[in-house]
């Protein structure tokens, strides 16, 4: 059995499987993460204009995680949101409570990018929309447009901010919580627990983007966390 402790606020260069699987039962007060969807998102480019962003092609979203992985997620969380729910329906049970990501609101984008993502929950209430911008280059976040953006897949961290508010300004989570992203990607979800003032550990077992990850949390920690949830 891991000791917790020493994985708490950072991100944990493993895989994810192998690290719950030395945790305990409900352990975990919400695994807020965002799993590969098996759509080959891993590489090529992205984006619209005239330069969009290639990415280096890598292997992780060749497919969805495993059955066993999403048991493990259920043994040691005690409530989930994950994004991309839909690809996940074999492995998830109805919900009512989806979380719909608006992301063009009132612009008028000409192209086929999705204007919606599905975010599935274990909780219990009438289906919420957040919304925020992101298309291309368009972002609702001017700073966070402004990122090198080395991650193909890489959520606001506004939206993660914005969800992650809500569940503590309505009791669905508590102050004292801890979070965990197994797919910590670009280390979004970690900074936004931080900022808000939640302890979390994450993990990622990609060796590129990995310290790219940490040095972006590092950053993010070396500023005073906001607590705005407790005003």
């Amino acid at each position: 059995m891991i000791n917790i402790e020493e994985l708490k606020n950072k991100i944990t260069f493993a895989d994810c499987f192998e690290i719950m699987q030395q945790l305990p039962d409900k352990c975990i007060d919400l695994a807020f993460i965002d799993p590969p969807y098996g759509k080959k998102c891993d590489g090529g480019s992205y984006g619209f204009g005239l330069t969009p962003k290639q990415y280096q092609k890598k292997k992780w979203d060749e497919k969805i995680p495993d059955k066993k992985v999403f048991d493990e997620i259920f043994r040691v969380s005690k409530n989930q949101i994950i994004f991309g729910g839909n690809y996940f329906s074999e492995y998830l049970p109805p919900t009512n409570a989806w979380i719909v990501w608006d992301k063009v609101s009132d612009y008028n984008f000409k192209n086929d990018f999705s204007q919606c993502e599905l975010l599935w929950t274990s909780y219990s209430f009438a289906m919420k929309k957040f919304i925020f911008v992101q298309q291309g280059f368009v972002n609702g976040d001017p700073a966070e447009a402004l990122e090198n953006r080395w991650h193909p897949t890489k959520k606001p961290l506004k939206l993660a901010e914005m969800i992650l508010l809500w569940l503590l300004q309505t009791k669905r989570l508590e102050g004292d919580a801890l979070v965990a992203d197994f797919y910590s990607g670009s280390g979004t979800f970690a900074i936004a627990c931080h900022n808000l003032g939640l302890d979390f550990i994450a993990t990622e077992n990609d060796a590129d983007y990995y310290p790219l990850s940490v040095a972006r949390l590092e950053k993010a920690q070396a500023q005073q966390k906001l607590n705005l949830w407790g005003c």
